[in-house]
């Protein structure tokens, strides 16, 4: 089956747009929220309490013809916002366009759309200059859509940074192990001892869609196309992720070729101690990761078997754990606004 190719399109915005901000995230502050309400109508900037008074305000949107939705609070916010926007989506009403504010600790979708304050990226709406809308069909698993997700040593990074966050609330520490600092901190001082101790997990991908292929790391092919049906990769995994756009967290370039066919997504899969994974993180942030343990594919649909349950990450929230998923692309394309 041949997949269309999804062209971006030009907008001049209208007045069908709103602002839905995560009240509980850190960088929504009163000043923030002030500044927004000086470059835009105070009621187009709304404050959500929780997932279920967001979902409240988002199905008050839809039904009112909204055309455009920003939302701000970091990549789980936008993946809350997407999913529930195809939840309510009503069949004679297309989907509305979402726009990604930059609110969030690791905003890589943000980063990828080139999106700069808030306050400078809705000045650019409310002042009527002409934007690009790039749709982007989002991985699906378990019933949740998504741009990317991992399970293994970058699940457990975060898991550890979560922890690290919470041991030095309201110390001196506090301020200085947020963002990146903190990442860094958490992989070479708890993930990596941690997993320099435990045998290597194994994983077996079977392809269940159209024939995947192997690529390498410049997304040429490798090796014939592997029909549905049959193994990608059986073997060490110590983190294997999916995406249908480019970016994690600050701009890591971790799946350069995640757009590159129309209705697929890269699959990643490391075989690769956490020590090597560190001593190669410049490279992977680069997109140029040659080593012999990375193996990449392009695919739309594949089982994952491991033999003990993986930490898991979706959009850049720890998700718990699991030991076997299947990742698939969504049809439905997703419009998102570009600031770049």
């Amino acid at each position: 089956m041949e997949v269309t190719a999804l062209a971006p399109r030009f907008v001049v915005p209208d007045e069908r747009y709103a602002v839905v901000l995560n009240g509980n995230a850190g960088r929504v502050t009163p000043r923030l929220v002030a500044a927004l309400r000086r470059v835009l109508p105070s009621e187009r900037v709304i404050l959500t309490r929780s997932q279920e008074h967001a979902r409240e305000v988002l199905e008050g949107l839809v039904a009112a013809g909204v055309k455009t939705v920003f939302a701000g609070g970091g990549d789980g916010t936008i993946v809350d916002v997407i999913n529930n926007l195809v939840a309510l989506r009503r069949p004679d009403q297309p989907l509305p366009a979402v726009g990604v504010l930059r609110l969030g600790t690791g905003n890589a979708l943000a980063h990828w759309l080139g999106s700069a304050t808030p306050a400078k990226d809705l000045g650019r709406w409310a002042a009527g200059q002409l934007h690009k809308l790039v749709p982007v069909q989002m991985v699906e698993a378990e019933g949740t859509l998504f741009p990317f997700a991992g399970l293994g040593h970058d699940a457990a990074v975060l898991n550890d940074y979560n922890w690290l966050k919470k041991k030095v609330k309201g110390t001196f520490w506090e301020a200085l192990v947020k963002g990146i600092p903190g990442y860094i901190l958490a992989g070479y001082l708890k993930t990596i001892p941690n997993y320099l101790l435990r045998r290597k997990p194994r994983v077996t991908v079977v392809n269940l869609g159209r024939p995947a292929q192997r690529i390498d790391v410049d997304g040429h092919p490798r090796g014939a196309p592997i029909p549905a049906g049959k193994v990608i990769y059986q073997g060490g995994c110590t983190l294997l992720g999916t995406a249908t756009t480019p970016l994690y967290g600050y701009g890591m370039k971790m799946f350069p070729h995640a757009t590159k066919e129309p209705g697929r997504f890269q699959l990643r899969i490391l075989d690769m101690s956490a020590l090597q994974a560190g001593i190669h993180f410049l490279d992977c942030w680069r997109g140029r990761l040659t080593h012999p343990g990375c193996f990449d594919y392009i695919a739309d649909r594949v089982r994952v078997s491991f033999d003990d349950p993986m930490p898991y990450q979706l959009g850049g929230e720890a998700s718990g754990y699991r030991k076997e998923i299947t990742f698939a692309v969504n049809e439905l394309p997703i419009e998102l606004v570009s600031q770049g």
